[in-house]
């Protein structure tokens, strides 16, 4: 087997090395790590393969904390430490930052989580032949788990009593509120459901438990307090897996509202950006696609008495277009595709004097911004770091126009 020394990670968290100048990317192997590799994908640009033996491990390298790191496909930085994950974020937007040539010289801040462990507030997980856990990393694999270290602790409750809910073959996500209030939704084929409501409801704060979309006990929603702000949360809306930083996140938009701005918000889910907006700005317009999640935004907006915000249903990408509004700040945060052509274009023809960018994907994020440098300058760039211990970067970013 070959013995090759890791020259850096990639942007997933994989060692590279270089054999016979092709590419290879090593899963859990550190830089300068001395390794023996064995090949397990081998593909006509690059090849990927697993580490056999460590005959030199690297000085930041420490014990993963979790049992199942080396096989689970749910983390991928649990052997750094965390300050070392976020060193390793930072460079990542450095090097996108100067390989697309986009002008920022400061160093690039990062906001850490005060809660690296046990901060996630919903996760999915699979049941294959009445065994819970995650899939492999690449493969349908069950890797069977009786905890998740960057859960909350209200969500392995649940783990640790799955077997209540009698299902042999299902996709479970699980949502927590701040308050370890559950809602448990589950997606199978399986038309009868025998769930032990009456034990499972002794171990959690149940909220209710949704069955192929069917709304079998409790609601199919739960409140969330976050940032002093009450917010209502269908099972099928999206809104930030932790809380942690995205009260940090809510201050930094309000941070960057002026008093007589007028805002449109774009991808606004239950509307939590848009209201923090709101309680500054003039008036607020969101739009977003899922009707529960709008439906919940304009409860939201009641809850939290923002009475100068108007929501709106509609898929950005075929209504943005028809939006006649004069708006001077604009707040983006995208799905991981980021924006597409027609909203890029939309953006340079009203040329808003700020946007407020807040991104889960920086590939796309700097795909966008090299579009809109021509009329923008970076005011503010940070990194949230919304996903400890995992690859994922979330991005907050301020444009002015020049």
């Amino acid at each position: 087997m070959p013995k090759v020394l890791i020259e850096k990670l990639d942007d997933y968290g994989r060692g590279i090395t270089h054999i016979d100048n092709k590419v290879v990317f090593i899963k859990d192997a550190l830089p300068n790590e001395l390794v023996e590799i064995e090949i397990t994908s081998n593909k006509k640009k690059f090849s990927e393969a697993k580490v056999t033996e460590y005959v030199r491990k690297s000085k930041d390298r420490v014990k993963s904390p979790c049992p199942y790191f080396e096989k689970c496909g749910g983390c991928h930085l649990l052997h750094l430490t965390y300050d070392n994950t976020l060193t390793f974020k930072q460079n990542k937007i450095k090097e996108l930052l100067k390989k697309n040539k986009i002008n920022k010289n400061e160093e690039i801040e990062i906001i850490k989580s005060d809660f690296p462990l046990y901060y996630r507030n919903k996760i999915s997980l699979k049941i294959e032949n009445g065994k819970l856990g995650y899939y492999e990393e690449s493969t349908h694999k069950l890797i069977e788990i009786k905890e998740c270290i960057i859960a909350k602790h209200s969500i392995n409750e649940v783990i640790k009593n799955y077997k209540l809910l009698n299902l042999e073959n299902a996709k479970l996500t699980i949502r927590a509120n701040d308050n370890d209030e559950i809602l448990i939704i589950i997606e199978t084929n399986e038309k009868e459901y025998n769930i032990e409501l009456a034990k499972l409801k002794e171990k959690i704060k149940l909220v209710g438990i949704i069955y192929n979309k069917i709304t079998i006990y409790g609601e199919n929603f739960f409140y969330e307090r976050v940032g002093g702000k009450l917010f209502k949360v269908s099972f099928d809306s999206f809104f930030q897996i932790n809380e942690n930083i995205t009260t940090k996140l809510f201050a930094l938009i309000k941070e960057n509202i002026d008093e007589s701005s007028v805002v449109l918000d774009l991808y606004s889910g239950v509307g939590t950006l848009g209201i923090i907006a709101s309680s500054k700005s003039k008036e607020v317009y969101s739009i977003e696609i899922i009707k529960n999640a709008v439906l919940n935004g304009i409860m939201n907006a009641k809850l939290n008495q923002a009475n100068n915000i108007k929501l709106m249903l509609g898929d950005v990408s075929s209504t943005v277009d028809k939006i006649n509004l004069n708006f001077d700040t604009l707040i983006l945060d995208p799905p991981r595709k980021g924006l597409d052509k027609k909203t890029r274009e939309f953006i340079l023809t009203k040329l808003p004097d700020k946007i407020i960018y807040v991104s889960c994907n920086p590939n796309t994020l700097i795909r966008d911004l090299k579009e809109l440098e021509t009329n923008y300058e970076i005011a503010d760039f940070k990194i949230m770091d919304m996903f400890p211990f995992t690859y994922h970067i979330e991005s907050f970013c301020v444009l002015n126009k020049k």
